[in-house]
């Protein structure tokens, strides 16, 4: 067999592997009859895109956190974002990002490591508490897609 032979089988495997584990792993988002809702892993995930603070251990967003909110709303149409490219936060806010698309996918906050389903006619929710500074990418996951950049200022 020809060396190249090997590799081509091997990354073959690899890519069966890998996609075999996206398709059985489970799935961390409860099942709420189809509402959409953020999830979080509770590890903190150093991925500002400036490189300052890390964020602290998020809970999952919680009917609670509905009064003194800021309220970031985007659409996508048609791979157009209509919405704010750097909305700005104060460190310590309560925060509710509202996404509607016209194209089922994955919005996820970077570095807070957040995550909400859209779907065309129904809009992907992600609330929190702001507790780190920095710049954090928020994106479709699967077209990648940006959306916009959060600015958490102290």
């Amino acid at each position: 067999m020809k060396p190249y032979v090997r590799w081509i089988i091997l990354a073959a495997g690899a890519l069966a592997a890998v996609g075999l584990f996206v398709i059985v792993r489970p799935s961390s988002e409860p099942d709420r009859g189809g509402a959409t809702q953020a999830t979080s892993s509770n590890t903190p995930s150093p991925q500002a895109t400036d490189g300052t603070t890390e964020p602290a251990e998020t809970p999952s967003p919680s009917p609670s956190l509905t009064a003194d909110v800021t309220v970031i709303e985007v659409t996508v149409q048609g791979g157009a974002v209509d919405g704010p490219s750097e909305p700005k936060v104060q460190q310590g806010d309560r925060v509710r990002i509202v996404v509607e698309a016209d194209v089922a996918d994955e919005v996820h906050l970077h570095g807070y490591d957040l995550s909400a389903e859209v779907r065309p006619g129904r809009p992907a929710e992600i609330e929190f508490r702001a507790t780190a500074t920095g710049v954090f990418e928020v994106e479709l996951e699967e077209s990648g897609l940006v959306l916009f950049q959060l600015r958490v200022v102290p």
